[in-house]
């Protein structure tokens, strides 16, 4: 296993206990992040242990912080989401985790992990090994990837966009709406679909789409679409770029 994915699960496996405490601190609001988003005590936490477990593979660009360079000489820069579903965390919703992609100096990704604090599983991969695996992070040990016959999708938010959510209910397409963009694109190869409908940043999608890369993929402006079923991903298309259904 590489430094980074070593360091990347090294990290982890320091966070998760310590999210796992709910302590005070984790809970402040703190300022607007580099993403956008305000940041929590949580997030700022994940940050520092990524960047303590990292720092010496790259540079950092976290979605809370912003660039974060190395002391090595090294023009490799991790894109980061150090707590990906940070209102599910603070809301006691378990289903939370962090996203991250090792890119060279022109954004070509070379590897990439999404890791889900609350059941500690972890879905890697890097551009020589070209496999997507999933493992128990605290137990190194590897898990199948099961993407049989899945039931629903995931539509992170689904509330911004009723007329499509209720499309999508009128041709018996089942979703959930989760709230962990980064980690519900991950979990697209266990699942029927992903489709994240809204403003897209780089740190929700870097890792995921990386991981994702041998399904089906739609990636415009406002709009993400994943899915392993080829059927369904047709059917979501036509709904989401045909004007016409969208005026009924």
């Amino acid at each position: 296993m590489s430094q980074f994915l070593q360091g990347a699960i090294s990290a982890a496996c320091e966070i998760i206990p310590l999210l796992n405490t709910r302590a005070k601190e984790l809970m402040v609001l703190g300022s607007k992040g580099a993403g956008g988003d305000t940041s929590i005590g949580a997030d700022l936490m994940c940050e520092e242990l990524f960047c303590k477990h990292l720092l010496s593979v790259a540079n950092i660009d976290s979605e809370e912080s912003g660039f974060i360079k190395s002391a090595h000489k090294n023009k490799d820069i991790i894109i980061l989401d150090p707590l990906d579903g940070s209102d599910n965390y603070l809301s006691n919703i378990p289903y939370f985790g962090a996203s991250l992609a090792l890119c060279d100096q022109n954004g070509t990704i070379k590897e990439a992990i999404v890791i889900n604090f609350c059941t500690g599983e972890a879905f890697y991969d890097g551009i020589k090994q070209n496999n997507v695996q999933k493992i128990h992070i605290f137990t190194n040990t590897q898990l199948p990837i099961r993407a049989t016959t899945p039931k629903c999708g995931v539509f992170e938010k689904a509330y911004c966009n009723p007329k499509i959510a209720k499309k999508l209910y009128k041709h018996h397409i089942k979703f959930r709406s989760l709230g962990a963009g980064a980690l519900s694109l991950a979990y697209a190869l266990e699942n029927n679909f992903l489709l994240f409908g809204g403003n897209i940043r780089k740190y929700d999608v870097k890792a995921g789409l990386f991981l994702c890369r041998g399904l089906e993929i739609a990636h415009k402006k406002d709009f993400l679409l994943v899915s392993q079923n080829k059927k369904v991903f047709g059917m979501i298309a036509r709904i989401l770029w045909d004007k016409n259904h969208l005026r009924h």
